[in-house]
C-alpha cells in the first residue's frame, strides 16, 4: 500500500516543474522586466506627451508598462494618444439628486514606426463612482474613478500596442503597412495614415 503512494508522489513531483511552453505576450516572467521579443520591442516605444492631468496619468502608467527600465534613448516606435473624458449621472434618488456617476475615458491611439502606421484605433473604458453628501467627498470619489480609468485604459493600450507590434513582426511586408489613407486627428490638423 505504501509503494503505490510513494510512486504516485514521485511521478507528480517529477511533473511539477514541466510546463506547456506557451506564455501570454503581455506577461512577464519575473514581474518586472519583460525580456521576450515583444517585450524588448515595447521598451523601444516613445509615448508622446498627452494633454491635461488625466493624460499625464495615462502616459506615466504606459511608460511603466512599456519600458519599466525608463524611457527609451533610441525609440523605434512613436505612440500618440488623444484622450477625451466625459461624466454622466446614472443613478438618482426620488428627489432627482444624482447618487451614481460614470466617468468615460476614450483614447484615439496611433502607433508609428519609421513612417508606417502599425495601429490606429480607439479604446475606451468606464469607471463608476458614488456621489456622496459633502461636495469634497464626491470630488474625491470622482478623482478615484479618474485614476482607475487611466490605469484601465493604459492596460488596454499596452495590450493593443503589443498585439500590433507582434502582428507587424510576423509579417512586415503586409500590404496594409504600405497603404497611405489619410485621416485628421481630433486635436489638431495633423494628417495621419489609417489602416483598415
Amino acid at each position: 500500500m505504501l509503494w503505490p503512494r510513494l510512486l504516485l508522489v514521485a511521478v507528480l513531483a517529477g511533473l511539477g516543474p514541466v510546463g506547456c511552453g506557451f506564455h501570454a505576450i503581455h506577461a512577464t516572467s519575473s514581474g518586472a522586466v519583460d525580456d521576450s521579443p515583444v517585450g524588448t520591442e515595447l521598451a523601444r516605444v516613445r509615448v508622446d506627451p498627452i494633454s491635461n492631468r488625466v493624460g499625464q496619468q495615462v502616459r506615466n502608467a504606459l511608460v511603466e508598462r512599456l519600458s519599466p527600465r525608463g524611457e527609451p534613448a533610441d525609440p523605434l516606435y512613436t505612440l500618440k494618444i488623444v484622450l477625451t473624458e466625459s461624466t454622466a449621472d446614472v443613478g438618482y434618488r426620488r428627489d432627482n439628486y444624482a447618487t451614481l456617476g460614470n466617468l468615460s475615458l476614450s483614447a484615439t491611439i496611433q502607433l508609428r514606426r519609421e513612417g508606417l502606421t502599425l495601429l490606429n484605433e480607439t479604446a475606451s473604458t468606464v469607471a463608476s463612482f458614488d456621489y456622496l453628501g459633502p461636495r469634497y467627498a464626491s470630488v474625491v470619489m470622482e478623482r478615484d474613478a479618474r485614476e482607475r480609468a487611466a490605469t484601465q485604459i493604459a492596460d488596454d493600450i499596452r495590450g493593443r500596442v503589443a498585439a500590433a507590434i507582434e502582428r507587424y513582426q510576423s509579417n512586415p511586408n503586409d500590404p496594409r503597412y504600405r497603404r497611405r489613407d489619410m485621416t485628421i486627428w481630433p486635436d489638431d490638423s495633423t494628417a495621419a495614415p489609417i489602416i483598415p
